[in-house]
């Protein structure tokens, strides 16, 4: 039996499209007997008839309409095919690694993402959360080519970081919090005697960390995502990155703590986000491009 051709469901689909297979020549530019021939063979490979014949105008018999879904799948995947392939020939990597931290939310960086997307569509981006202390290191072992990192105190030589955006830290606790209770300005004094929720180990906070841990009763949780949890569940309070609590702070189910005083300062402290890769790994054009693209959101 001879195979069955792309042709073959080319000539199917534009007869679908068109309407006719007189439509069906004229648009792919061959006689009707062509157009006729193959649609024969198509169904003489299958052992069913695609097309209803009896009226003016060809229509698809229930075995036609069953196989026209796969049919455009199967030209689908070729198109990508094909696309993929001209990528790949121009150097376009298949796949990319970004590593996140988990201190930061990927709705921070939707728009730069978006148009990564828009600009490799075929390229696979696989996005892995990981602890602070952690993220640089899987850079420098090549588990990743990218990495979305709060700035280090002590930047590492061997990478390449961009300003991304800037990161706000908001002191919060349920509504019916006792330091919820408290008038604007109350003493930092007040927050040592409640329990406190941090995030252990975070390196890219180590020279802050007098702004940040008050409470003299401390919860100790490994991700800021059960810091969270445990927030909102009333266990303590905690401070948290402003985009992570906006929603919960727009409905109420969190209210912002306002001390007179972080230590020395009088206002939470804020941290920038970089983008970094490393300076020895070479970037193909979509990770240079999604490098360029995520630090060119800088906020300055």
């Amino acid at each position: 039996m001879d195979a069955i051709t792309l042709d073959q469901f080319t000539v199917f689909l534009t007869i679908v499209e068109e309407g006719s297979f007189a439509a069906a020549a004229r648009k792919l530019g061959r006689a009707q007997s062509a157009v006729t021939y193959a649609i024969q063979k198509l169904e003489d490979q299958t052992g069913v008839a695609l097309f209803d014949r009896a009226n003016y105008r060809p229509t698809l018999t229930e075995e036609g309409r069953a196989l026209l879904p796969r049919v455009r799948r199967i030209m689908d995947d070729l198109a990508e095919f094909r696309v993929q392939a001209q990528a790949v020939s121009k150097g376009v990597e298949a796949e990319l690694t970004l590593l996140v931290e988990t201190f930061l939310r990927l709705s921070m960086f939707a728009d730069p993402l978006g148009r990564f997307h828009a600009e490799f569509p075929m390229v696979q981006l696989r996005i892995i959360a990981v602890q602070p202390q952690a993220a640089s290191q899987h850079l420098a072992d090549y588990r990743a080519d990218l990495g979305l990192f709060l700035q280090s105190p002590h930047p590492e030589p061997e990478l390449e970081s961009r300003s991304v955006t800037k990161l706000d830290l908001v002191a919060v606790a349920t509504p019916d919090h006792p330091l919820a209770q408290l008038p604007p300005r109350f003493p930092k004094a007040a927050m040592r005697d409640h329990l406190q929720i941090v995030v252990s180990n975070p390196k890219a906070l180590s020279n802050t960390q007098t702004f940040a841990v008050i409470g003299v009763n401390q919860w100790h949780v490994s991700e800021m995502r059960l810091r969270h949890d445990l927030i909102k569940q009333g266990i303590g309070w905690g401070s948290m990155p402003r985009p992570m609590v906006e929603a919960d702070l727009e409905r109420g189910t969190l209210v912002e703590l306002h001390p007179a005083e972080w230590g020395s300062s009088n206002v939470m402290p804020s941290f920038r986000v970089v983008a970094a890769k490393l300076k020895s790994g070479a970037l193909g054009p979509a990770g240079t491009f999604l490098f360029d693209t995520l630090s060119s959101t800088s906020d300055g």
